[in-house]
């Protein structure tokens, strides 16, 4: 009972593979052609394999606050749920809300203290870790919040 856990925008999308607290598979994903419809069939093609390889029955998106919602992220989302119902598999989508006090529990809710904790009980994170706390831009991020979610609903099943 594989999890994948997904966190994306339009360029950045983030994937984790979770069975049984074991973490399996991680990425990153860049895209960086301008928003199209053939770009979300592009990310869509990419998650396919990675549902069949892993025999996922449950997705699980890290979903922005609305105000970072984009139309083209909310058309992404509608096309990754048509995926999960097409293959018959559940998909949840979950606020920050609910899995950052989780994994740093008595700390301020920063994506810093999300990586430190995850990075503990995933060590091969740690180079990632290492590499985005030397960005000046956030791309791992995504990738944590990934491990996150999925981590979040593997352990509610």
């Amino acid at each position: 009972m594989a999890v994948l856990g997904l966190s994306t925008n339009t360029r950045l999308l983030g994937l984790a593979v979770i069975n049984q607290g074991v973490l399996v598979d991680y990425k990153m994903q860049f895209t960086k052609n301008a928003w199209s419809p053939e770009k979300a069939t592009k990310i869509l093609a990419g998650l396919e394999p990675c549902i069949a390889e892993y025999s996922i029955t449950k997705v699980v998106l890290s979903m922005p606050h609305a105000h970072h919602q984009t139309e083209a992220f909310r058309y992404l989302v509608r096309r990754i749920q048509a995926l999960c119902k097409k293959k018959n598999i559940s998909f949840i989508a979950e606020p920050p809300e609910a899995f950052y006090p989780l994994f740093a529990p008595g700390v301020k809710n920063t994506k810093k203290n999300l990586m430190q904790a995850l990075s503990l009980d995933f060590p091969q994170l740690a180079k990632c870790q290492y590499k985005e706390l030397r960005n000046k831009r956030k791309y791992y991020i995504k990738l944590f919040e990934a491990v996150a979610v999925a981590t979040l609903h593997d352990v509610l099943d």
